[in-house]
């Protein structure tokens, strides 16, 4: 079924919208790719994923574009999700998340970029 035939959940909005946040930011649903950085200016930031019932059915992608050991990004959720053990904190630039809500819980689907040399390290092969 087309969004049209559900209600046309997306209409009156640009659903495509997103956010370069250098500060707290409370994601909601309409915050489909979030790129935030924290620096030396900004501090350490928290993104808050938007509520996990609302979200169902859909995909966030959160970019990091700037972060380090001092000025870390952390995910977090609204304490509404089932399971959520710890949040995630990114040190590093330029790592991608894509986050999935089935109404229940958050899933992160990707997080991580492998070398050749992370998954086969020297001289084993």
């Amino acid at each position: 079924m087309a969004l049209e035939d559900r209600g046309a959940q997306h209409d009156k909005e640009v659903v495509d919208k997103y956010h370069n946040p250098e500060a707290n930011y409370q994601m909601t649903t309409r915050d489909y790719v979030v790129r935030p950085s924290a620096n030396a200016l900004t501090g350490p930031i928290t993104i808050t994923l938007p509520p996990v019932s609302a979200a169902k059915g859909r995909f966030y992608s959160i970019l990091i574009r700037e972060a380090d050991w001092i000025n870390s990004v952390t995910i977090t959720d609204k304490d509404d999700s089932e399971c959520w053990t710890d949040d995630v904190i990114y040190y590093e630039a330029c790592v991608p998340s894509l986050w999935y809500s089935d109404g229940l819980f958050w899933h992160m689907v990707g997080a991580f970029r492998f070398t050749w040399d992370d998954l086969f390290p020297k001289g084993q092969f």
